[in-house]
């Protein structure tokens, strides 16, 4: 059995990816004391080290065959690029002295952590993740990290990199099918393989659709708007108001794999109701925000996406997503991104029978149906605080996205 190694964020997601691809971890490491417990939890007796990654000398960590681990791709830049930067604010003056309060608050490792684990140990494969951004956002610093590990130890790494999107991948496990989450999450994957293994994943995501031609066949990615150079981007979900495909740069979506077909198609998805709770009871719409030690409204903002619902599903239970530019969306569809303030951004909405928007039944979505949207089984222990835990799912990898690069990996490695 091949033993993996965790360089994790999050709940562990990485690491029940692998378990279920048939590795056995090692060991987990993490500045988060959270994290660092639920992998003890889930994996009891595995070797953990709580401590920010940057700091850990990685001679002191176990080797193992694959090294797995999602760097961010910037510190000072959190997902999504529209909130703050978590920049560092507080400055030592002297005399004990500081200049401004700080905010900072550690994330992740860096990319150069995995590197710095390769030098030493040599692992067979390092396999890791990121949003798209992670390339987009500095081409030449992603190709400069490329070259290092090009020309790391004796034999350097070969890299494979792809394009997944978590509502499209669903995996075969000695469990059973673990099919697509319910939850648009683009990702950035790829595995660095030893170069004397001379072999390579694949890593050609191949999602279930149903072609109105051709009928139920596996698709395949068209990248319209990028003739040459690296195709890394976010998946096409709506086409662009100019009508044509090639306006969207960066992006793909997938047609038929039949010659002289290529319609385009649309993966076999699962809807955010699959793991819903529809138990769990929400509160009035009209009765304002629950996080509030006053009465305060809900915005006006919020009050339109409602009202849009109401418009769109006639009385239909349906998600408010208010981030960005989201929009009311029905059961059978996945959400989008549950980010790192654990699907904070996700509400139920249940209109009443009068389909007074006052009365609309209102709530978040709650943890566990987040780990669900995530992949997590229900057996799946998350150690800490209910506000921790939600962190821990958000940040977490999703465990089918985890499982399908860990069995892509594992199949290529020496029998």
């Amino acid at each position: 059995m091949y033993t993996s190694g965790h360089l994790f964020s999050g709940g562990w997601g990485d690491g029940r990816g692998f378990m279920n691809a048939g590795f056995a971890p090692r060991f987990g490491a993490n500045h988060n004391p959270a994290a660092v417990a639920t992998a003890r939890a889930n994996v009891p007796g595995i070797y953990v080290r709580e401590a920010p990654i940057q700091t850990i000398d990685m001679r002191t960590l176990p080797s193992v065959d694959v090294l797995a681990g999602s760097p961010i791709c910037r510190e000072a830049t959190p997902a999504g690029g529209n909130a703050k930067a978590r920049v560092q604010e507080e400055f030592d003056v002297g005399d004990g002295k500081t200049a401004k309060p700080s905010r900072w608050e550690q994330t992740r490792m860096t990319a150069w952590e995995p590197i710095r684990y390769a030098d030493v140990h040599g692992p067979l494969a390092y396999v890791g993740e990121n949003v798209p951004g992670f390339f987009t956002n500095n081409p030449r610093m992603f190709d400069a990290w490329l070259r290092v590990w090009d020309a790391l130890g004796p034999h350097g790494y070969h890299p494979t990199i792809a394009c997944v999107n978590s509502a499209h991948i669903s995996v075969q496990t000695p469990e059973g099918v673990l099919g697509p989450v319910p939850q648009y999450r683009d990702r950035l994957v790829w595995v660095m393989v030893r170069k004397d293994l001379n072999a390579v994943p694949d890593l050609r995501p191949r999602p279930e659709v149903i072609c109105p031609s051709c009928g139920p066949v596996k698709g395949i990615q068209h990248w319209p708007g990028i003739k040459r150079g690296r195709r890394i981007g976010a998946y096409l979900r709506r086409m662009p108001a100019s009508g044509r495909p090639s306006a969207a740069k960066q992006s793909y979506y997938y047609v038929c794999p039949t010659p002289r077909c290529h319609l385009r198609v649309e993966p076999v998805m699962r809807g955010i109701g699959s793991v819903l709770d529809l138990g769990v009871r929400g509160h009035r719409f009209g009765d304002g925000r629950q996080d509030r030690n006053e009465f305060e409204a809900y915005s006006p903002a919020a009050r339109a996406q409602v009202e849009k619902g109401h418009r769109l599903f006639g009385g239909e239970p349906f998600i408010v997503t208010r981030r960005n530019h989201g929009r009311p969306t029905p059961l059978d569809e996945p959400i989008g991104t549950v980010t790192a303030q654990g699907g904070a951004h996700h509400y139920l909405a249940r209109p009443a029978a009068s389909m007074d928007v006052d009365e609309c039944e209102y709530r978040p979505l709650k943890k566990v149906e987040n780990a669900r949207t995530q992949g997590f089984p229900g057996h799946h222990v998350f150690a800490g605080g209910e506000s921790g835990q939600k962190l821990l799912v958000g940040d977490a990898v999703p465990v089918t996205v985890a499982t399908w690069t860990a069995q892509k990996t594992l199949r290529i490695l020496p029998a």
